[in-house]
């Protein structure tokens, strides 16, 4: 085990590297995906190779992938992609989080589009508590109307360690989120397999950046700034976008219908921008978030995969702020009076 980041600074880069950054969600994905581009130039001038002209490219490609695996040979948006990663001397890197819960069949395919270049895996992930919040409020800006206590009752139920996987939401949750299972199809399928651990919260904001070019092999320097952050939302807002997707549910416009107005209009950019005046979304530690945590952590030790940070890490952490069950009708009532006016005014 591999323990900080000065650890990871001592891993050099290999000729003809691909290193696929697979997640998990909410694992600080669009921060690396961010620099990655931002930084696009000078990596190049060191050597490393960011395939694509924007991180679209990267989305695009390795969605097409995931469709058309295991034919990839048609799929032109991943070849675009695979074919100079695979030819370049040096280190590539592709980061798309939609790879993490792959099918392995799929997975295998994708791999062996890369050959005959060494293929290795980064698998980002931070603590389960901070991870629910971030999780539940991504599934409610992609169109689901599960309420907070629904969901971490779904999620809680549905445990690898011994839960029932019948509920929709918990079995969405551990899909993208069970560590142990994801390491493990991936490091039976590439060369070499990282589990890259998210600082705690106050931990200074370039380490997770450092510890993911530490193990990619890529130059270690500061963080840029960028506009990537993927933004989130307030407790009002998030109820008021939650509400909002159960009446269109009723109608029957289930998401995506409508999807580029829901998300990154609506969520992104009109209720993101109230976040200043709202209460955040809240958790304390559930003694059941500590026991599957402990699972997490004993099965990913298990597996002798390279870690960079420490599994300690993984604790949970109390997440401050309230309890979207709490949050006053007003609140709820003045996000969605805003979120549309701010629709009115865009058209």
């Amino acid at each position: 085990m591999r323990d900080g980041p000065s650890a990871a600074v001592m891993l050099t880069p290999m000729s003809g590297t691909v290193v696929l950054h697979v997640g998990l969600m909410k694992s600080g994905t669009t921060f690396v995906q961010a620099q990655l581009f931002a930084q696009q130039a000078s990596l190049g001038e060191a050597g490393v190779l960011v395939p694509g002209a924007s991180w679209g490219d990267q989305a695009r490609g390795v969605a097409r992938a995931l469709k058309a695996a295991p034919a990839l040979e048609k799929a032109e948006d991943w070849q675009a992609l695979a074919g100079p990663a695979r030819e370049h001397d040096g280190v590539s890197v592709i980061s798309m989080e939609f790879l993490g819960p792959a099918e392995p069949r799929k997975i295998k395919a994708i791999v062996a589009s890369l050959r005959p270049a060494r293929v290795e895996t980064v698998i980002t992930v931070r603590d389960l508590n901070r991870t629910l919040v971030a999780q539940w409020q991504e599934t409610v800006q992609n169109g689901r109307w599960w309420t907070f206590a629904d969901y971490l009752a779904g999620v809680e139920a549905a445990r690898p360690d011994g839960g029932s996987p019948q509920d929709e939401a918990g079995r969405t949750f551990w899909r993208q989120q069970d560590l142990v299972r994801i390491a493990r199809t991936w490091q039976a399928a590439t060369d070499r397999c990282t589990v890259v651990i998210v600082p705690p919260p106050g931990a200074p904001r370039e380490e997770l950046w450092h510890r993911f070019c530490g193990v990619a092999g890529l130059p270690i320097g500061d963080p840029v700034r960028t506009g990537g952050a993927n933004a989130s939302l307030g407790a009002a807002s998030t109820l008021a976008l939650r509400a909002l997707n159960e009446v269109l549910a009723e109608r029957g416009m289930v998401f995506p219908q409508r999807s580029q107005v829901r998300k990154p209009l609506l969520a992104k950019r009109i209720l993101a921008a109230r976040r200043p005046e709202e209460s955040a979304i809240g958790l304390p530690v559930l003694p059941w978030v500590v026991e599957a945590s402990q699972a997490l952590v004993a099965g990913t030790r298990a597996l002798g995969v390279e870690i960079v940070g420490d599994l300690d890490e993984l604790t949970p952490v109390a997440v401050p702020g309230v309890d979207p069950a709490e949050v006053p009708l007003a609140e709820i009532r003045a996000a969605a009076i805003a979120g549309t006016a701010g629709l009115v005014e865009a058209r």
